[in-house]
């Protein structure tokens, strides 16, 4: 007597969400009727072979990506409370977090082979520490010297997370972090943005890893702390208010050479920790302005670039050390080889990882 087949009627909203179709495109594009997709997504209606294979074809995921059965998590405290986003259409938050959550899947399912250490990214509560504390404390922790952060991808993945440059597909959001149980702490990158943008984003991500675990008292901005906590991390009070004399656009173009963050985040930072009059940062706004670097600052002045490779090196240890082919390792993670090869064959690795002992 043959078995029937079990498929996950949740997989199937998060595969149409990530592709950006609604219920009623999806009726088009398959011949069923909406009302028959509903009871389907509502797990009213049992999925048999055929109907899978017309799901199947519609939303380019393989067969077996629908029998996953692993919990499927919805957005986060960063996204919830995020303000920014509230600009993005809903459909194209819709597709964006289906994305988000099945690379997460992905590289879960990839870590089940691959021995990864304890992360460093330990809380601490704004409503009991002071958030510059909190950073310099992170900055202790993870043995950052005095002065500007050198490479802070390569140290974010040192301390345990993976980041992974993501296409937002021109929403306005620089990045997202994620952290659930048996993965280590993901950070999705907007890299189409320039480096210093992308470092104080990163900056701001950590930020809301180490301290918004639990939801925020007395209706405090989590952005505005989580962009606190990235200024003091990535400029230091003690070693930067000093370099804020004789501030012009010329001296912060130099100062952005050095610190790797923006001229803009510098203004800011010299008028938060009040080295300049309220009346001579309009000023210095108005000339940035002027200069059109408040669209764009000199490309000259970027940093240089900070690519992170630990994702890359995940996939490296299959390939090398568990003998994966590319198709092998699309049939691992739920997606069609070609899907797999666009999103996590890269042409450069370095390899860091260490495989489980037999």
């Amino acid at each position: 007597m043959q078995t029937e087949t079990k498929y996950n009627h949740k997989m199937v909203i998060l595969a149409r969400e990530s592709r950006g179709i609604s219920q009623t495109e999806m009726s088009k594009l398959s011949g069923f009727s909406q009302g028959k997709i509903s009871k389907i997504e509502n797990g009213l209606l049992s999925l048999s072979d055929s109907d899978i294979e017309v799901i199947s074809s519609v939303l380019d995921y393989p067969v077996h990506f629908f029998q996953r059965t692993e919990r499927i998590y919805g957005v986060g405290l960063s996204e919830f409370y995020h303000r920014k986003r509230q600009s993005v259409p809903q459909k194209a938050l819709n597709k964006i977090y289906a994305k988000l959550e099945l690379r997460r899947m992905e590289i879960s399912s990839l870590l089940k082979s691959v021995e990864f250490g304890e992360h460093n990214y330990f809380f601490m509560d704004p409503d009991q520490y002071n958030i510059e504390s909190i950073a310099q404390a992170v900055r202790a922790a993870w043995k950052i010297p005095k002065g500007p952060v050198d490479n802070l991808v390569q140290i974010a993945e040192e301390m345990g997370a993976i980041i992974v440059p993501f296409d937002f597909e021109g929403a306005k959001i620089d990045g997202i972090s994620v952290s659930h149980p048996g993965v280590p702490p993901l950070i999705f990158m907007n890299y189409s943005r320039p480096m210093d943008r992308i470092r104080f984003t990163l900056a701001h991500e950590i930020g809301h890893l180490i301290m918004h675990r639990v939801p925020p008292s007395n209706n405090e901005d989590i952005e505005e702390q989580a962009d606190k906590f990235a200024s003091e991390f990535l400029m230091p009070r003690a070693d930067i208010q000093s370099s804020f004399y004789d501030l012009n656009l010329k001296k912060l173009a130099a100062l952005k050479m050095y610190w790797k963050v923006s001229m803009a985040a510098l203004l800011k930072r010299a008028g938060d920790l009040g080295k300049v009059t309220e009346r001579y940062s309009r000023y210095l706004w108005m000339q940035m302005g002027t200069a059109g670097y408040r669209n764009q600052e000199p490309l000259e002045l970027t940093p240089p670039q900070e690519n992170p490779t630990l994702l890359d090196d995940i996939i490296e240890v299959h390939q090398t050390e568990l003998s994966y082919s590319p198709l092998d390792l699309s049939m691992a993670i739920g997606l069609n080889n070609a899907e797999f090869q666009s999103l996590y064959l890269k042409k450069v690795h370095h390899l860091r990882l260490v495989t489980k002992a037999k």
